[in-house]
């Protein structure tokens, strides 16, 4: 057995105790009314989805991956050119989300959890990365991290929002 890696079957040890934190945390905000329709999909190479509407007339789609402890919003926000200017501002916010200066209750702690943004096919996605024993943490500041991304885009790109969210033009 000297050398050999030991692997974890789904369903118990520590990737279980991930997917049982996701699922609780992305319950507890559906018992609390912030999502509608929470629904899990079955696994499919590891990765588990969860949708539920939210802050947009679509349906969001955040998937997990139990043995990297990735959280991931893909294609969360349409027609976003990678070398755009809103794409350059969303890449800088989402890394100011780390910065000490922030509260607690706003920033996502680098010792927790790391996060990343990018661009593929005009669509920008947003990874939550939690460390080992904080994936209910990682559910959390993604949570957060997308409702500050629309009100940022809210406050500083209206445009944006009315084009592509439909969004009152208040």
């Amino acid at each position: 057995m000297e050398g050999r890696r030991r692997v974890r079957m789904e369903g118990r040890g520590p990737l279980h105790d991930g997917l049982a934190e996701v699922r609780a945390r992305l319950q507890e905000y559906a018992e609390r009314g912030v999502f509608r329709g929470l629904a899990e999909r079955p696994a499919r190479r590891g990765r588990h989805e969860f949708t539920f509407r939210w802050l947009a007339p679509s349906p969001f789609t955040l998937s997990y991956d139990s043995a990297s402890g990735t959280l991931a919003f893909r294609d969360l926000l349409p027609n976003v050119p990678a070398r755009s200017s809103l794409a350059g501002a969303l890449r800088r916010f989402v890394r100011g989300r780390t910065a000490v200066e922030l509260p607690p209750h706003r920033r996502v702690d680098p010792e927790r959890a790391d996060v990343r943004c990018f661009v593929r096919r005009s669509a920008l996605s947003l990874e939550v990365v939690a460390r080992e024993h904080h994936h209910g943490y990682g559910v959390n500041r993604a949570v957060n991290l997308v409702h500050e991304i629309f009100m940022h885009l809210h406050t500083y790109f209206p445009e944006y929002m009315w084009e592509n969210f439909d969004a009152p033009q208040e």
